[in-house]
């Protein structure tokens, strides 16, 4: 598969001690895909009903997978040490597990915004 970044960052989100918390997992190489959107409400010129929609879609092959991620983990484009989740970081909105076919093309897909 093709990929485009050496790897990501992804932090599962869990709760210790009644305590929200994460848990870093690291991924191998990846491809990342932003996309930049807006939405507009029908009939509205007046840009009140304006809603951003950007989004990211991440594509890890099926030998870069270190962890399943779930909705509502945080993710990063990149390979960082930090414990918790930076402000930058993109909350989990779908995960499909796609390792089944041929070995070449097993991956599995996250949606993010």
């Amino acid at each position: 598969m093709f990929t485009n970044r050496p790897g990501c960052t992804i932090y599962e989100k869990t709760t210790i001690n009644r305590a929200p918390a994460f848990i870093r997992h690291i991924t191998g190489p990846i491809y990342w895909e932003p996309s930049i959107g807006i939405t507009v409400s029908k009939g509205e010129t007046d840009g009140k009903d304006r809603a951003e929609q950007n989004s990211i879609f991440v594509s890890v092959p099926s030998a870069s997978v270190t962890y399943l991620p779930k909705t509502d983990d945080r993710i990063v484009g990149e390979i960082i040490n930090d414990e918790s989740p930076p402000v930058t970081a993109h909350t989990v909105m779908n995960v499909k597990d796609l390792r089944y076919g041929s070995p070449k093309v097993q991956h599995i897909e996250i949606t993010a915004r």
